[in-house]
């Protein structure tokens, strides 16, 4: 487990804070936890944002093939595929596409999934981060099926460390109880 800090000043001309140092850096690290701060200097807003992290289990040839797909590329023969291509599958993923992460789900998990969905996008935009720094849908998508009852349970998902269920664990649960709720009604 590593700790990195970025600090990013305030650009009026972006609106925001340019966080595409942290983006990249993320983009073959596996978050453990994120914590931002915000402060001014002379009145100039800044935001400090400290990152623990691991290296991703993920190997070097898997990410030169998601490199090459998400620009467009077309993948280089050498790589292993990242997702073995079966007969299984309803139709072929164009080249950059993204799997739709509620493939499998029926229609009351995707209800829930696009419930928990919304509650992770207004709270990204409130804190001022990337939603997917909050939980990526392979985590909403573990959420809706195993539905999680209590910080315990929840904290047991991969991925979702006692940070994660300090932070957000109290409004996820209330999501995934009201849920329970409608559906017994």
């Amino acid at each position: 487990m590593r700790v990195k800090l970025f600090t990013f000043r305030y650009s009026s001309s972006l609106g925001g804070f340019d966080d595409r140092p942290l983006v990249h850096f993320m983009r073959d690290k596996e978050v453990l936890a994120f914590r931002e701060h915000f402060f001014c200097v002379n009145e100039v807003p800044h935001l400090l944002c400290v990152l623990t992290w691991q290296d991703a289990l993920v190997s070097n040839a898997d990410l030169a093939v998601a490199h090459e797909l998400r620009h467009g590329l077309a993948p280089d023969p050498t790589h292993a595929p990242l997702v073995p291509p079966t007969e299984s599958s309803p139709r072929k993923r164009k080249r950059g596409a993204v799997p739709d992460p509620t493939a499998g789900l029926d229609e009351r998990q995707r209800a829930l999934f696009n419930s928990l969905r919304d509650w992770r996008a207004k709270t990204a935009r409130e804190e001022g981060v990337p939603h997917y720094i909050i939980f990526t849908n392979k985590h909403l998508v573990a959420l809706v099926t195993t539905r999680p009852g209590s910080p315990t349970a929840l904290g047991n998902l991969h991925g979702v460390g006692p940070a994660k269920v300090k932070r957000y664990g109290k409004a996820v649960l209330a999501l995934l109880a009201r849920d329970a709720a409608e559906a017994a009604k």
